[in-house]
């Protein structure tokens, strides 16, 4: 005899019991995690800023900093992988020949993407003053 008895008879199947917004959250999200002297922590975005291209713009204006992963899910679909190498790629691909990017952008594309998307990307020269 079970000590502890179902409270509800004949519960619902897990598809059923969704709430009406689920729909809304039939979309692939991406989370962005980044590293930080204590560890590591998920870049706090609203909702409406985890789509795919404010991902990147967020990793390629320096918004999100020190980007360890990028991980992609879709709620409703109940998924997630690893979209690092994915996202890092497309950075790779969008500054081309563009311009100048940050030392951390040209290290996250290297280290994700690997050397022969990083190749050929120009970098900001650090510049330090005496005090």
């Amino acid at each position: 005899m079970n000590p502890f008895p179902n409270p509800l008879p004949n519960p619902l199947p897990r598809r059923t019991r969704r709430p009406a917004t689920s729909a809304a959250l039939d979309v692939t999200l991406h989370m962005i995690i980044a590293r930080h002297r204590n560890g590591a922590f998920a870049a706090e975005r609203s909702v409406s800023d985890l789509g795919l291209e404010s991902t990147i713009g967020d990793i390629m204006s320096g918004e999100v900093e020190d980007v360890e992963r990028v991980i992609a899910f879709n709620p409703a679909e109940a998924w997630s992988r690893d979209a690092t190498e994915d996202i890092a790629i497309e950075i790779a691909r969008r500054i081309g020949p563009a311009g100048p990017i940050h030392p951390a952008l040209r290290d996250f594309i290297e280290t994700h993407a690997g050397p022969d998307h990083a190749r050929g990307l120009a970098v900001i020269e650090r510049v330090f003053t005496a005090a």
